[in-house]
């Protein structure tokens, strides 16, 4: 395999590089106590799993960004038989989250190898305020030249106008040279090839594959050796 090639990785922030599962649950289980929720790890994936059909949704077209966020609350309220406003959870919830700044162990290694040999980009659909104050306050950001987060640029992963639009900022030109790094076959996996672009699926656990990606990884070392 020839990643000699290439120039410019683009790397999703959430459970590729961020540890977006423990920041969640955290959050959540913080936000559960505040509103006299029961917290439990069974009730942390009953929310993550809410949250994750909205997102996927909003990939698909299916929602707008802005339904996304009291939505999940409501769906959870409704499910937890809790009076609690949903606006008054998402807003709590939000900003707990924004204190999430966890890394992948192994992510500072990672990123400050790779820097030294390529160009490096954050892309991800994450709400604004909060991408940035959970990579901006993390130990990575150093190690890349730019965050093209979808809500400020008005598209999304993994539509091709949300590569278009970071196309345009890169230094690389040549797309041939350019390779996404995720660990999301929806956004990730399917913008690259929508973008036409070579793509790696960082797949630490073990997911199936409905698409094909160029490469695939399986942790940090994989990914190093490939790259390096």
């Amino acid at each position: 395999m020839n990643t000699q090639k290439y120039t410019t990785l683009l790397f999703d922030a959430d459970n590729t590089l961020l540890d977006f599962f423990a920041a969640e649950e955290r959050a959540i289980e913080i936000t559960c106590k505040h509103f006299n929720i029961p917290f439990s790890k069974e009730i942390g994936k009953l929310y993550s799993d809410i949250n994750d059909s909205f997102w996927k949704r909003f990939e698909k077209g299916e929602i707008k960004r802005e339904e996304i966020n009291c939505g999940r609350f409501k769906q959870f309220a409704q499910v937890m038989g809790s009076d609690a406003n949903p606006q008054d959870l998402a807003n709590f919830y939000i900003e707990e989250l924004s204190n999430g700044n966890m890394i992948i162990e192994g992510a500072d290694r990672l990123c400050e190898a790779l820097s030294k040999k390529y160009d490096m980009y954050i892309v991800t659909n994450g709400h604004a305020s909060v991408q940035k104050r959970r990579f901006g306050t993390s130990s990575l950001p150093q190690y890349f030249k730019k965050s093209f987060i979808s809500e400020e640029m008005g598209s999304k992963k993994p539509e091709k106008e949300y590569f278009d639009l970071v196309f345009k900022e890169v230094s690389e030109k040549d797309k041939s040279k350019i390779c996404i790094i995720g660990d999301s076959m929806s956004s990730d996996i399917l913008g690259g090839i929508n973008a036409g672009i070579d793509t790696c699926f960082y797949n630490r656990f073990g997911l199936p594959k409905t698409y094909e990606p160029t490469y695939e990884v399986k942790n940090f070392d994989e990914l190093l050796d490939l790259f390096e």
